[in-house]
C-alpha cells in the first residue's frame, strides 16, 4: 500500500519554483572535491558556474578572495585538495565545502547537513565558530545536527526539534544558556534539567513518558508562532537575517 504526500513550501510567503534551489546553498555531509584542483580553484569553479551571468568575472573573483579570508584559508588556498587522507586535513576540507556553497551567493539559506559528524570535538567547536561569523556577515544558516554537545549546541539561536515522523515537538528560541527551551519543557511536564545535563539528550529521554507534538501544537508558543506566520503571510512581519538555527531530529 502506498501513501501519497502532498503539500506545497512557501518561502518568504511566496511559493517556492525552480529558481528556489538557485538561492539556496547545501553542505553536504561528505566533503566531494576534486582532488587535482587547488582551493582557490574550487571555489572560482563554484562561482563561475553557480553565480548569475550578469555578474562579471572580476566581480566573482574577487567574491572569492572573500570567501577566502573569512573562512581564513589565505595559508593554503594554492594547495591541491588531494584525496582523504592526503592533502587538506578534515577541518580544511569541510570549510571548503562550506566555501563552494558560500562562492554561489545563496540569497536565502545555506543549509548544512550534520556539519560536525566524523569530527572531533575541538574541529567541531571550530566548525561552529566559522558558522557563527558567517552570520555577522548577514547570512542566514540552518543546520541539521544529532545529539551535539551541551557546549556546541548552546552556539545556536533557533531550534526546530523533530520528534517520531519528523513531527515538531518545539521550535523556537534558545535562550540565554538555553534557559528558554527548558523552561518550555519543564512547565509542560518534563523532569527538571539536571545541572551537568545535556539538552537533547533530556528531550529524548522525556518522549516516551509525553506526547510532546501534541503538547507543541496546543502550545501558546506554538500559537504564537501561527499568529506571527500569519502577520509574515499578510505583509506586515519583518523577517530575521543572520542567525545560526538548528533542526534536531
Amino acid at each position: 500500500m502506498w501513501a501519497l504526500v502532498s503539500g506545497e513550501t512557501f518561502v518568504d510567503g511566496r511559493m517556492a519554483d525552480i529558481s528556489f534551489q538557485r538561492k539556496v546553498g547545501y553542505v553536504q555531509q561528505q566533503d566531494f572535491h576534486l582532488s587535482t584542483m587547488t582551493v582557490r580553484e574550487a571555489l572560482q569553479f563554484s562561482a563561475t558556474m553557480r553565480q548569475s551571468s550578469k555578474v562579471t568575472k572580476e566581480e566573482k573573483f574577487a567574491c572569492v578572495e572573500e570567501i577566502i579570508k573569512l573562512l581564513e584559508m589565505d595559508v593554503y588556498a594554492d594547495a591541491v585538495v588531494g584525496t582523504p587522507g592526503e592533502g587538506l586535513n578534515i577541518e580544511q576540507r569541510k570549510k571548503l565545502t562550506i566555501g563552494v556553497e558560500l562562492a554561489a551567493k545563496p540569497k536565502l539559506l545555506l543549509f548544512l547537513d550534520e556539519p560536525t559528524s566524523g569530527l572531533d570535538s575541538s574541529t567541531a567547536w571550530d566548525i561552529i565558530e566559522l558558522l557563527k561569523r558567517i552570520t555577522s556577515h548577514g547570512q542566514a544558516v540552518l543546520c541539521s545536527i544529532h545529539q551535539p554537545s551541551m557546549a556546541l549546541f548552546q552556539r545556536f539561536d533557533s531550534l526546530l526539534f523533530l520528534g517520531p515522523r519528523g513531527r515538531p515537538i518545539y521550535f523556537g528560541r534558545l535562550g540565554e544558556n538555553c534557559e528558554t527551551v527548558k523552561k518550555y519543557f519543564e512547565a509542560n511536564g518534563a523532569d527538571r534539567f539536571p545541572s551537568d545535563g545535556n539538552v537533547v539528550e533530556w528531550i529524548m529521554q522525556s518522549q516516551n513518558a509525553i506526547n510532546w507534538p501534541e503538547v507543541w501544537q496546543n502550545s501558546s508558543v506554538h500559537c504564537i508562532f501561527v499568529l506571527q506566520e500569519y502577520r509574515f503571510f499578510a505583509g506586515s512581519a519583518q523577517s530575521d537575517t543572520g542567525g545560526v538555527h538548528a533542526s534536531v531530529r
